[in-house]
């Protein structure tokens, strides 16, 4: 009997001076998993993560245009230099330029999101390979670890890329051939215009009339925007004929009078379509309610 409770004892303080090393972690190890760690959250913190989420979200919201550049032409004066030479574009190679400029926005926002996909996995399977029980790390799972560390970065580097809309490939003369000898030679690029969005501290209805305003969200209220404007009653009754209407406006703001009162209105804006709109997928929406009168 005190054979066997010494055998206990003797068990029951190795398992103790076990606990107490697996408690106590190797300084070099401790060092080293904060550093890997800290290299993850420099290429892909938290943060930047959610801050790629909003940039596709507003990108999706976006409006795509076609800009068309000569290519002797500085950037900056495109818009003034562009008039003319849209007088020479033969319209039909120019609606295939559309199209192709449709199927890119379309890949590019696809692809976005398959790379943020990949960026969240990627840094998840990173953090998971550094577990907390781990007493040292080998040559071997060092070198793992790199790789991984550089696989993230070439995402990272291919989805900031796509985050900026590029030139579209033109295969074909869009001017068509004329008794001109010297036509000009073309660029064409994609650009962005944000979505535009309700005011909703702003934007009321009051009797039979409402006011809304609206914004271009993430830049400002550029001078060649305008505006699509409709407006829907709800909850019609079937005896009824719903009110509605739709208003083209160049500002940011529009009454609209005549409403019904004590009626619910959908109001919708989006901007309006133009011959260099390529995608625009986005229409806001608020709903308000006249009071009586």
């Amino acid at each position: 009997m005190a054979e066997a409770a010494s055998n206990n004892d003797i068990s029951s303080s190795v398992t103790t001076v076990k606990t107490e090393q697996d408690e106590e972690e190797p300084p070099a190890v401790s060092r080293f998993r904060k550093t890997y760690l800290k290299l993850i959250d420099d290429h892909m913190s938290m943060a930047t993560l959610r801050y790629f989420e909003d940039r596709l979200e507003l990108l999706r919201k976006s409006s795509f245009f076609i800009i068309i550049v000569p290519k002797k032409v500085l950037f900056g004066l495109q818009y003034v230099q562009t008039i003319s030479t849209m007088l020479l574009l033969d319209p039909e190679r120019f609606r295939r330029m559309k199209e192709i400029g449709t199927d890119q926005t379309v890949m590019q926002l696809f692809l976005l999101e398959k790379y943020l996909e990949e960026l969240k996995k990627s840094r998840a399977e990173l953090v998971e390979m550094v577990p907390s029980n781990d007493r040292e790390f080998s040559l071997t799972k060092q070198e793992t670890l790199y790789q991984h560390v550089s696989g993230l970065k070439g995402l990272l580097d291919n989805f900031k890329y796509l985050l900026v809309s590029g030139p579209l490939y033109i295969k074909h003369q869009l001017i068509s051939p004329t008794r001109f000898h010297h036509l000009p030679s073309l660029r064409m690029f994609l650009n962005t215009k944000g979505p535009v969005m309700f005011d909703r501290l702003e934007s009321m209805a009051v009797e039979n009339w409402a006011f809304l305003s609206w914004h271009v969200s993430g830049q400002r209220l550029l001078t060649d925007d305008s505006f699509e404007v409709r407006f829907q009653q709800l909850k019609v009754q079937s005896s009824e004929v719903a009110h509605s209407g739709v208003y083209t406006v160049e500002d940011n703001t529009l009454n609209i009078d005549n409403l019904l009162p004590q009626k619910t209105y959908m109001f919708s804006i989006r901007r309006t379509k133009t011959c260099k709109l390529v995608y625009d997928e986005w229409c806001d929406v608020i709903t308000l309610s006249t009071g009586g009168v």
